[in-house]
């Protein structure tokens, strides 16, 4: 009855532990999934972990399932893990002024074999939640805002002058 317990609680931590990493044959990635909440016109970084769980040297791949999201760059899309090697890449997320709304794609890691071809069932696949916002824009960057603001003060220094010559 001990030993039953001792094996279901290990085996629950181990599901926890795991649950903030994917894994797949010949690759892990981490976290698991990725929120990221941004303003229109910003950007944000977040860095994924790629890991070489295989005792040999492994090519990787890292892009986005969905194309039509060009404003998502990945920093290092193709590269070579050594045995047991980790390696951060960084996704930046870098949208349009015009682009607001809820977005999701998945970014995929994919294990390379030595010929450069993919290895059947050999990838991951991070969800990805993107929440793009109106952002504010301060009032003193707007051309239209400091145009008037150069305008009125070159009415007050008109004004004032006049009052000096009286």
């Amino acid at each position: 009855m001990k030993s039953k317990t001792i094996g279901i609680v290990s085996l629950l931590c181990c599901a926890l532990i795991l649950t903030s990493c994917a894994y797949g044959m010949g690759v892990g990635a981490s976290p698991a999934k990725m929120e990221v909440e941004i303003g229109n016109s910003e950007d944000v970084q977040k860095n994924i972990t790629v890991s070489n769980p295989e005792d040999v040297e492994m090519g990787f791949q890292v892009y986005t399932e969905n194309e039509s999201i060009d404003w998502i760059q990945i920093s290092d899309p193709t590269f070579s893990l050594e045995s047991h090697q980790k390696k951060e890449v960084t996704i930046r997320f870098a949208p349009d002024a015009d682009e607001v709304g809820e977005f999701d794609t998945k970014i995929c890691v994919v294990a390379l074999n030595s010929e450069g071809g993919f290895n059947i069932g050999s990838g991951v696949k991070i969800p990805t939640h993107i929440t793009i916002k109106k952002a504010a824009v301060p009032f003193y960057t707007n051309r239209v805002i400091i145009i008037l603001i150069i305008i009125g003060l070159f009415i007050i220094l008109i004004g004032v002058g006049r009052l000096r010559r009286h």
